[in-house]
């Protein structure tokens, strides 16, 4: 019976493990996205534009 109890452990988390790394990718790959859109610089305006503004 204490076999029982001691294995039970065992088999929840292997049956999470691919829960687990599926959650740490999607949260990796959210992160990614958000950095590389961060990253982008905003079009600059062109000569005209900026000659009317002044």
């Amino acid at each position: 019976m204490q076999q029982d109890i001691s294995q039970d452990p065992y088999s929840t988390a292997r049956q999470l493990r691919p829960v687990v790394i599926t959650v740490i990718a999607a949260k990796l790959a959210v992160f990614a996205l958000l950095m590389a859109t961060v990253n982008f610089q905003a079009p600059l305006p062109a000569a005209v534009e900026v000659a009317e503004m002044r």
